[in-house]
């Protein structure tokens, strides 16, 4: 039976994308090729490394979600202010 590790995990965009749909390809609609595919690998890293010891991450509520926000992404850590995105890391 799956169980809740963290229930507020507060992602950025670019990572709900990955989270959501395995679907990185809207980078490249503001970055060049090189730079979208280096972001693409921090994600992916990133992700990879929240759910190690047999965790996983899905999206949670979107009546969570903050469409403004100055904290960090949980999961890539990226420090730019924008919105942040409701999941939960399981096990």
């Amino acid at each position: 039976m799956a169980k809740i590790v963290d229930d507020h995990f507060m992602v950025c965009a670019d990572c709900l994308m990955i989270i959501a749909n395995d679907d990185a390809t809207g980078l490249d609609h503001f970055l060049d090729e090189e730079s979208a595919a280096a972001r693409e690998r921090e994600l992916r890293h990133s992700i990879a490394a929240a759910q190690r010891d047999g965790n996983y991450l899905v999206v949670g509520d979107s009546g969570q979600d903050e469409e403004f926000s100055t904290s960090s992404c949980d999961c890539c850590n990226t420090s730019l202010a924008g919105s942040r995105h409701h999941c939960v890391l399981m096990t």
